[in-house]
């Protein structure tokens, strides 16, 4: 669990840095994924779905990204030339209206600080298991920690058992061309 939050540190460091460095709005893109195996086969393929999502809506706004790894599992960080509301309002819709979506943590950053839902006026995320608040949820630990992670398990299942063979192959593909930047 120590390594996990310190990962997390690091992480948050890295976004003030790149913050500061290039004074606009930073996006990290994770996966929600409970317990503390976060590198999971199944959390790498949705991963693998939020990084393409996220370069794809991205691309004309995009002045940096990188992909990290470590305890907390994968994020992908961008520095974004676009508003930060219009931001997070497209990284919303990925979170409400993907089949993955609920899996997906997407922040804007700015000045280190998060814009959140409620900035924009909306509601908390809902929690995976009963639909009360997600955040409540999880600091009270209200659900057993299998049960989440079979929850979880199924909506990747379901994802990826409705692909067609084309859609599979061009994931792969994408995930071999994004292994290829970052070497």
């Amino acid at each position: 669990m120590m390594r996990i939050l310190e990962d997390r540190e690091k992480r948050f460091l890295r976004i003030l840095k790149l913050n500061e460095e290039y004074k606009l709005p930073v996006i990290c893109g994770k996966i929600n994924y409970p317990g503390n195996d976060k590198n999971t086969l199944k959390a790498g393929l949705a991963f693998n779905v939020l990084y393409s999502l996220l370069k794809d809506t991205f691309k004309d706004h995009e002045v940096y990204s990188e992909t990290n790894e470590g305890f907390d599992g994968k994020s992908l960080l961008m520095v974004l030339n676009v508003p930060p509301k219009e931001a997070k309002k497209k990284a919303i819709n990925i979170e409400e209206f993907h089949q993955l979506g609920r899996l997906f943590d997407i922040d804007i950053y700015v000045n280190g600080q998060p814009i959140s839902r409620r900035d924009l006026g909306l509601n908390v995320r809902k929690c995976i298991v009963c639909g009360d608040d997600a955040g409540i949820c999880t600091r009270q630990k209200r659900h057993d920690l299998r049960e989440v992670i079979e929850i979880i398990d199924k909506i990747i299942d379901d994802y990826f058992g409705a692909l067609s063979y084309d859609d599979i192959n061009w994931m792969i593909k994408r995930f071999y061309e994004k292994e290829d930047e970052n070497c």
